[in-house]
This record gives C-alpha cells, sequence and structure tokens, in this order.
C-alpha cells in the first residue's frame, strides 16, 4: 500500500508554451523580426559603406569621359620675344564611350555589392533573433517546471521528515530541482547573449522581447528540391555576373589604348608678324611599340576569364548550400512531425499517467519525477527542433 499524496496537487497543463511568462512581458516593448531587420540596415555601418562605396562609382562617371588636361607653354624662339601656347589631346571616339561603359559596369556592380550586404545584415539578425526567440520560449517551458519542482522538493522535504518517504527520494528531487534551474540559469544568460548581439546589430536597447516563437509556419513545409531557379537571383551571383561584365568592358578599354591619339595646338614659333593661321599645329601619336598594349590586352582578357571561372565556382557552392539547406529543411519537417504524431503525445501520456499514480499513492516520487524528466527532455527536444527548422528554413 502507498501513502496518499493528496497533499502535493501537480499541474498536468505543462506542455503548452506558458501564457503567463509573455503576459508578463506585456509591460515590455515587442519587438518584431520586420523592425530588428529594418533598425539593422539602418544602423549597420557596412550597409553604409556599401552605399558610400557605389555612390563613389556614380560620382567618378564623369570622369570617364574627361578629355587630358591642356598643356600650357611660353616660349622665345628667337631669344628676343615670347609667345604663348596651348596643346591639347585627344582619343578617339571609340575610346570615350568604352571608358563610360567600363565605369557604368563599375557602377552597376558596386550597386549589386550593396544588395549583398545587406542580404548578409538581414541573414545575421535574423539568426540573432531566431535563437533570441528560442531562448525565451526554452524560459517558459522550463520557468514552468522550475516552480513545479521547487514545491515537489520542498514536498519531499517535508515527507522525509514526517517519515512518509526515504532520504533518497528527497534528495533526488532536491537533485532534479537544483538541475533545473541550472538550465534556467544557463537559457537566461543565452537570451542574455543572443539579445545583446541583436542589440549590436540594430542598435536597440531597453526593456525588449521577442516575439513568441511560432512553429506553424514550419507547417507544412516545402517539399525538398534540387531546382536551380531558387538560387539564381542570389545577390553574390549577381555581383559576379557583373565582375564579368567589368573584365569584358576592361579588354575594351585595353585595347582601345593602342589607338593613336590626336594633337591640336597653338604655338607659334614665327615672329610676332606671322600669319593667325600658321600658329596652328596637328600631330598624331604612333603607337609603335605594340608589347605593352598586347601584354595588357592578354591579361585583361584573362581577367575574364578569372571572373568566369569564380562565377562557376560561387554558382557551385550556391548549388551545395542550397541543397544542404533543403536537406536539413526537410529533415526537420520530418522530425517534427514525427514528433507531433508520436513522441509528444507519448511523453505527454506517461507524465500525465505518472502524475495520477503518484497524486494517488500508486508509485513513489522518484518514479515520478524521472517520468516527468524524461517528459521535459522531450519537450526541450521538440522546441529544440523547431529552432532548427526555422534555421534551415532561413538558409
Amino acid at each position: 500500500n502507498f501513502p496518499k499524496m493528496s497533499t502535493i496537487q501537480i499541474p498536468s497543463g505543462w506542455w503548452v508554451l506558458p501564457v503567463l511568462l509573455f503576459a508578463n512581458t506585456l509591460r515590455a516593448q515587442t519587438l518584431t523580426l520586420q523592425q530588428a531587420l529594418d533598425a539593422a540596415l539602418q544602423h549597420h555601418p557596412a550597409a553604409k559603406s556599401a552605399s558610400l562605396q557605389a555612390q563613389q562609382q556614380r560620382q567618378l562617371l564623369p570622369a570617364a569621359t574627361a578629355l587630358a588636361d591642356p598643356v600650357l607653354t611660353a616660349e622665345s624662339p628667337t631669344g628676343n620675344f615670347y609667345t604663348l601656347g596651348v596643346t591639347q589631346s585627344f582619343s578617339m571616339p571609340g575610346v570615350y564611350r568604352r571608358q563610360k561603359a567600363l565605369q557604368q559596369a563599375h557602377i552597376a556592380q558596386s550597386e549589386n555589392a550593396v544588395a549583398v550586404t545587406l542580404q548578409q545584415i538581414k541573414f545575421q539578425t535574423a539568426l540573432a533573433y531566431s535563437e533570441w526567440q528560442y531562448q525565451w520560449s526554452l524560459i517558459a517551458v522550463l520557468e514552468t517546471q522550475d516552480s513545479l519542482l521547487q514545491n515537489l522538493a520542498a514536498a519531499a522535504e517535508r515527507m522525509f521528515r514526517e517519515g512518509q518517504t526515504d532520504a533518497v527520494a528527497a534528495q533526488f528531487a532536491r537533485l532534479q530541482a537544483a538541475i533545473l534551474r541550472a538550465l534556467l540559469r544557463q537559457a537566461g544568460q543565452n537570451a542574455a547573449i543572443a539579445k545583446a548581439q541583436l542589440g549590436a546589430l540594430t542598435g536597440l536597447e531597453g526593456d525588449l522581447t521577442p516575439e513568441p516563437l511560432d512553429r506553424q509556419p514550419f507547417r507544412p513545409m516545402v517539399p525538398a528540391t534540387a531546382d536551380s531557379a531558387a538560387w539564381q537571383n542570389n545577390p553574390v551571383l549577381q555581383t559576379l555576373r557583373q565582375e564579368m561584365l567589368v573584365a569584358e568592358r576592361t579588354v575594351d578599354v585595353t585595347q582601345s589604348r593602342g589607338l593613336p591619339e590626336l594633337t591640336l595646338g597653338y604655338i607659334n614659333q614665327g615672329e610676332r608678324n606671322s600669319p593667325v593661321g600658321n600658329r596652328f599645329n596637328v600631330g598624331v601619336s604612333i603607337p609603335l611599340w605594340r608589347k605593352p598594349y598586347n601584354a595588357n590586352t592578354a591579361a585583361a582578357r584573362t581577367g575574364v576569364e578569372i571572373a568566369n571561372q569564380n562565377l562557376a565556382a560561387q554558382s557551385l557552392e550556391l548549388d551545395a548550400a542550397y541543397r544542404q539547406a533543403l536537406g536539413a529543411v526537410e529533415k526537420a519537417r520530418l522530425a517534427l512531425e514525427e514528433y507531433e504524431l508520436n513522441v509528444l503525445p507519448a511523453a505527454r501520456a506517461v507524465s500525465d499517467a505518472s502524475r495520477r499514480l503518484f497524486e494517488g499513492g500508486l508509485t513513489d516520487l522518484v518514479s515520478y519525477l524521472r517520468n516527468r524528466k524524461d517528459a521535459l527532455e522531450v519537450e526541450v527536444a521538440y522546441w529544440g527542433l523547431v529552432r532548427e527548422a526555422q534555421v534551415a528554413t532561413l538558409n
């Protein structure tokens, strides 16, 4: 015969994420993911730096078609007087068009680099926010159990003094309460770390709380597919495509530098009263030494091939990373499905049955605590899977 434990009332509905913790945070301001992303894009220096680099490239566009500086001269042809002159060099019209096209390619590349930077900032911010959400959800689960186990430990101590249980049971209850309290404190520290990281990324401080971690977006998930169209618009690829275009435009500009240049000038080498028409001259530069021009052109063509291989390598990495992320999504989906259909109901049934047996005096405290510990581990593991599903989706 087991003694009746009617003096210990144990709540059974501890599986649902507690509302009390979030009700307690209503006094604080709830920070949504979108608000965190918007703040990070406004606050992060990397976003400002990328925007300034794009602005810098746009500011350089007029310089791409600028003429060379004129040359002013003062000469004394005969030693009796001085004359002033000016000369101006001109490249072929096609040279200016190609230089402008090259600078426009640099502008497009820098603008794509802005998109890459913003994407990286958003990803880092979303990961930090997800970790913050998860730790808050874990705290909510553990706080409910912490309150229960503290009461059970106190009740077990009372029962030991009254001779209703042995010292091992009382000590085991204290051990379970201490372990859970340590896990709760660890989760609190992890939540503080995640919030501090998010604050560094967004510049937001103060009494903030995240939205509750919602498991619904991950059920059902999109089936895994290896369709490459999903990552073809990745901003990193767009930047590398622009890099290849820059390399091609560089070839055009390098080839155009092997063209002759014209020089027009006003220089009076005669007497002061020489006719004005005789004071003008025209010159042409002849690119006679072809070796440096050919070397620069060959190097520019190699740059095109390098850019092409970089694009292919990044495409390969993205394909592999995308397949890995899809696999992680599918793995999380199947695991959540299994937990929700089989594991969680079984753990809840064991916990509820153990509670009823203990309250009815049909089982001892140690058995009940062990069953509840196993059930709690299942609950914590379930929310860990929700976290994995969220990270996989972000990836």
